[in-house]
């Protein structure tokens, strides 16, 4: 086996676990939508990235979900409804979990990534991504 991607592929529990993180997805979609972001374009804006990687996220693209950096990105928007900003946190810990069938390894990787700042003098904007951090700080 030469890496993740070998050790994702075909295991049933590997499908299961890509399906789980497909759902939460679309939770997350779903929470936009109810909160009236209801096109790719609102959902960029609100979400704070760009339209393509806005339609990617949330219309059930192929790949391993999105980065820790986006993840940042989405976290620092003071115009992500509270609803959806819930499910992006249920998202982080369970991907910082491993229950989306990523490696420890690349899990680990995961977590790093988003507890180091994107700026060097940035701190997290408001008191729930703050304490999302002290969440994942102990996982």
């Amino acid at each position: 086996m030469r890496g993740e991607n070998t050790e994702m592929r075909g295991t049933r529990k590997n499908r299961q676990a890509k399906a789980k993180q497909a759902s939460k997805l679309e939770e997350i979609r779903a929470a936009l939508t109810g909160a009236g972001f209801d096109t790719a374009a609102k959902q960029a804006t609100v979400l704070r990235v760009g339209r393509s990687t806005a339609w990617a996220l949330l219309n059930g693209d192929k790949r391993a979900g999105p980065s820790a950096n986006v993840i940042k990105r989405i976290l620092s928007s003071p115009d992500l409804p509270a609803v959806a900003r819930r499910k992006v946190e249920e998202y982080v810990k369970e991907k910082s979990c491993g229950l989306y069938g990523h490696s420890e390894q690349r899990t680990r990787a995961f977590r790093d990534q988003l507890l180091t700042p994107t700026q060097p003098t940035a701190e997290p904007q408001g008191s729930r991504r703050s304490a999302l951090v002290i969440a994942l700080a102990n996982v």
